[in-house]
């Protein structure tokens, strides 16, 4: 029979989502906006922390043009704290 045996140190739960970054044109024409999104909300969050860690290098690379990436963000899920995030895919840059 097998047995289970537990750590004496139990392992923290970490959980993570994935959001979508990007700046798209307005429908109206008239400059564009940047739009957030996450497969849950979580996600969402994990986006505006990486923004908040990493907006003068996202800037220095894109400036004003178009783009979009997908963040990847693990949070604690018992407070939903965003732990951390980074950018998973390379930044597609839109024409035109």
């Amino acid at each position: 029979m097998a047995r289970i045996v537990q750590p004496d140190h139990p392992q923290p739960r970490i959980s993570g989502d994935v959001g979508y970054l990007g700046r798209l044109p307005r429908l109206d024409g008239k400059g564009t906006f940047l739009y957030i999104a996450g497969i849950h909300a979580i996600g969402a969050s994990g986006v505006v922390h990486y923004l908040e860690n990493n907006l003068a290098e996202l800037y220095r690379e894109v400036r004003t043009r178009r783009f979009s990436t997908l963040i990847s963000c693990r949070y604690d899920p018992d407070t939903l704290e965003v732990l951390e995030s980074r950018r998973v895919t390379p930044l597609y840059r839109h024409e035109g």
